[in-house]
């Protein structure tokens, strides 16, 4: 009989919901808290491991969870450029983690009846929010899915969903209409530029 090994735990700690690694007790929030460096590649080659499970990096880019890695057109290409982008990218994250974190413990100035319309994303948004806002804009601007429901929510468990005409998705690559999958991934783009 083989015997499982549990490699590590990962938990999604409340009230925001972020994720932690578990490893032989001790908690990480970050790669960088790992102190060991055989703890580190071990985790790290791990990961790797769960890269390669969800169909690689590139999967998770065409999905729009993350930023892609590609640099754009007229941008320099060397690891730096990319640092810079991911460092930009998670610091848009935890911003607006900070900002709707402040704004549920505020009172609410809304009156009822009455919604604040903005075309720019606002940092009392979480991030589903934020590019919501932004889709919103560019189904508006085309004739031909300005009278359709098209949305970004977060899913009560975590995670988006994208609801079309009523019709409820998970990922881009699941939507059947082509011109909404491109609109999705450019407001998602638009967000992540920040």
């Amino acid at each position: 009989m083989k015997k499982e090994v549990e490699v590590m735990r990962v938990l999604r700690v409340p009230p925001l919901g972020k994720l932690v690694v578990e490893f032989r007790g001790k908690r990480y929030q970050n790669i960088n808290e790992v102190s060991e460096e055989n703890v580190r590649r071990f985790l790290l080659t791990a990961v790797g491991e769960l890269m390669v499970f969800s169909g690689g990096y590139q999967t998770l880019v065409d999905e729009g969870l993350a930023p892609p890695v590609v640099p754009k057109e007229g941008q320099a290409s060397d690891a730096e450029s990319l640092s810079e982008q991911q460092a930009k990218f998670l610091a848009s994250l935890e911003a607006s983690r900070d900002a709707l974190k402040a704004e549920k413990k505020r009172p609410s100035m809304m009156l009822p009846g009455i919604n604040r319309v903005s075309s720019a994303p606002s940092p009392a948004l979480n991030p589903v929010e934020q590019i919501d806002n932004i889709l919103q804009r560019y189904v508006e601007a085309d004739p031909e899915l300005s009278n359709r429901s098209i949305h970004l929510v977060q899913h009560p468990a975590g995670g988006l969903q994208i609801d079309v005409d009523g019709k409820r998705y998970q990922r881009p690559a699941e939507i059947e209409d082509q011109r909404v999958q491109i609109l999705i991934k450019k407001a998602i783009k638009e967000w992540e530029a920040g």
